[in-house]
């Protein structure tokens, strides 16, 4: 946890974690934390390849796992989502 994280915003990410894991995606979450520094960007911007590789997963399986994932945090957190380039595609 770093310097500047409120006690609050420490509860809420281990909720948010906690209902991912009991979703089913606690491989990808411990890899994302175990990873960080590989799997996020200095921009903290997910590195969709170095996940794959080390979920050792196809690229598809990791894009519907993350679209799965966050509609369950939109659901269950009210979560808005910034608009990705595929959601663009969508409209």
């Amino acid at each position: 946890m770093s310097k500047s994280s409120s006690p609050i915003a420490a509860l809420e990410m281990q909720e948010i974690i906690q209902k991912l894991i009991q979703n089913g995606f606690g491989d990808i979450v411990e890899c994302l934390l175990e990873h960080h520094d590989e799997c996020y960007t200095k921009k903290a911007r997910l590195n969709k390849s170095a996940t794959i590789r080390k979920l050792n997963c196809k690229g598809k399986q990791l894009e519907d796992a993350l679209t799965q994932m966050r509609e369950i945090l939109k659901n269950e957190f009210d979560f808005d989502w910034p608009e990705t380039a595929e959601d663009a595609q969508e409209d």
